[in-house]
């Protein structure tokens, strides 16, 4: 019966573990990819990561980390009008945790990419004062998106505006109201125009740079501006002035289309469309690398054509104040993941080799980098009350990379970006923190429960025994002398003697309360003992008495 049940109980043990390892393993395969290529973070320098845009900030003074839990702590910042939080491409999904949505609602599924308080955290991020960069084509920014009432379609787009040099796969975008066209094999210059904003003559529309080079040009104690002296303005730096261009022939490697979402619910926000594709840009619905298109989309034609988004800027709505005016916080979406990447951003160092091999084609020039830098001067640019912009990044000026939704190329850093991710949730979501202190609570009353009543206590002394921490004791109580008198103590205590009277009675009598030979013996001879005649002599000293 015995046998039985302990064949049951390792039986259930077994059980237990394989169900667990089962269950951490579901979680580890959805939110770890071991093995994936790393890809699009900041702090690596491959081809297709933003370490020359980060650098570029670094040198420009402006402090950089790195977010790889949760966006819920933007709601941590202090400054959020003097900070950026870029994502570039959202590669993998959250995690699915029971959460209040934005109606205060418990929703069990989420959206993609990022659950409804990351997105009620980031919303709050912009309305604050903050910039948000999306850089997405093909992953699970959609969620977020929509949060701002526009939509990615997650398809790919071709258009005929694209660089022949290399491939159909890289697209001319250029950030202006009507496309871009091409004249041959290189971008049309009748095509071009300027950003429908940033060369506005209204000041709080215009760029920042913009408005500060007409403010050094108009001022007497500046005649000329070291590029050193041109902080985040010096990508627009020629000869000692300021000259601000608003025109930007952006590069895109593979992109997508940006739609407007017409819902009453993000009356906050308006979208402003910045660039577009050609009206003659398809895009492929089933992605199987093929464009049909027809009067209606069925199973013959899948896909459709004609001008699409590329580029949407959407900006709090605030009564009385210029939609995207100066000072005010916006979040920019762009149909292409890649677009900060190194290989486009950094072109010139990419065809000198500076990210791996030298390429066979080159990368062309293109605007990338201007227009980054030029959102990141309009974001973080110090603006005196008396003098206005400095030129300078505020004292407070931020750019966090939100790393938290890229696959890492090792277990250990997905690992812990995963535990780092469950930190933030149960301490700042209001149902995960019900759902911790609830858990405590009755993991707490489990143990009270399970918990025996504690006896009467009692003093049990053993000189045999030796457990943890009991070295000392029992070399002390092992010397025969020590024995023995903890013998006489036993023999005056269970004849009820008080110290006086046993240390008076005569010997014989104490021979006969003993009544032993082998304990009288040890008692009034004094000789060595080995231990196992000492452990023969404890076990007698016990059975002493009981009879």
């Amino acid at each position: 019966m015995r046998t039985n049940s302990r064949w049951k109980r390792i039986g259930t043990q077994f059980a237990f573990w394989i169900l667990l390892i089962a269950l951490i393993s579901s979680v580890l395969i959805n939110f770890v990819n071991i093995g994936n290529p790393s890809q699009l973070s900041a702090y690596d320098d491959d081809w297709d990561d933003l370490s020359a845009f980060r650098q570029d900030l670094v040198d420009l003074g402006i402090e950089t980390r790195s977010l790889v839990s949760s966006p819920l702590l933007l709601e941590e910042l202090e400054d959020p009008a003097n900070t950026t939080f870029v994502i570039s491409g959202v590669e993998r999904d959250t995690i699915s945790l029971p959460q209040f949505n934005l109606e205060s609602v418990i929703q069990f599924s989420t959206e993609d990419g990022y659950s409804p308080n990351e997105i009620a955290a980031m919303r709050d991020f912009v309305i604050a004062g903050g910039t948000l960069i999306v850089f997405e084509d093909f992953g699970y920014a959609s969620s977020i998106a929509e949060a701002f009432g526009v939509s990615f379609k997650g398809a790919r787009l071709y258009d005929t505006v694209y660089v022949e040099e290399l491939d159909y796969n890289y697209i001319w975008a250029c950030m202006q109201t009507n496309p871009c066209g091409m004249n041959e094999s290189i971008l049309d210059p009748a095509t071009l125009s300027t950003h429908s904003r940033w060369n506005s003559t209204d000041i709080l529309q215009k760029h920042i740079c913009s408005l500060w080079g007409d403010l050094n040009a108009v001022n007497p104690n500046i005649s000329s501006l070291s590029l050193e002296k041109s902080g985040l303005c010096k990508q627009h730096w020629n000869a000692g002035l300021i000259e601000y261009n608003a025109s930007y022939q952006m590069l895109l490697s593979s992109p997508t289309a940006i739609d407007v979402v017409v819902d009453s619910s993000v009356g906050l926000f308006d979208p402003y469309i910045r660039a577009v594709s050609s009206s003659e840009a398809t895009v492929d619905l089933n992605d199987d690398g093929e464009i049909w298109v027809g009067g209606k989309i069925d199973a013959d034609t899948p896909d459709i054509s004609g001008q699409f988004n590329l580029s949407i800027e959407v900006c709090p709505a605030a009564p009385g104040i210029p939609s995207c005016g100066l000072g005010l916080g916006r979040a920019h979406f762009v149909a292409d993941g890649s677009l900060l990447i190194n290989a486009m951003y950094d072109y010139e160092g990419f065809n000198a080799g500076e990210y791996g091999e030298i390429p066979t084609k080159k990368m062309p020039a293109n605007d990338n980098r201007k227009w980054a830098l030029d959102v990141i001067a309009e974001a973080l640019m110090e603006i005196d009350p008396e003098v206005g912009p400095t030129g300078q990044p505020s004292e407070n000026a931020m750019v966090i990379f939100d790393e938290s939704r890229h696959v890492q190329s090792n277990i250990a850093t997905d690992s812990y970006n995963m535990l780092y991710f469950f930190l933030v949730y149960f301490t700042g979501d209001g149902l995960a923190k019900l759902i911790l202190f609830v858990g405590i609570f009755v993991l707490f009353e489990m143990v009270l429960l399970r918990k025996k009543d504690p006896e009467p206590w009692r003093h049990v002394f053993s000189i045999i025994y030796y457990g943890f921490g009991d070295a000392n004791r029992y070399s002390y109580y092992a010397k025969p002398n020590k024995i023995k008198q903890v013998f006489l103590s036993k023999v005056r205590n269970q004849n009820g003697m008080t110290r006086e009277e046993f240390d008076a009675m005569p010997a014989r009598d104490l021979q006969q309360m003993i009544a032993d030979p082998i304990l009288i013996q040890f008692v009034f001879e004094n000789k060595p003992y080995s231990l196992e005649q000492s452990v023969a002599i404890v076990k007698r000293i016990k059975a002493w008495g009981r009879t």
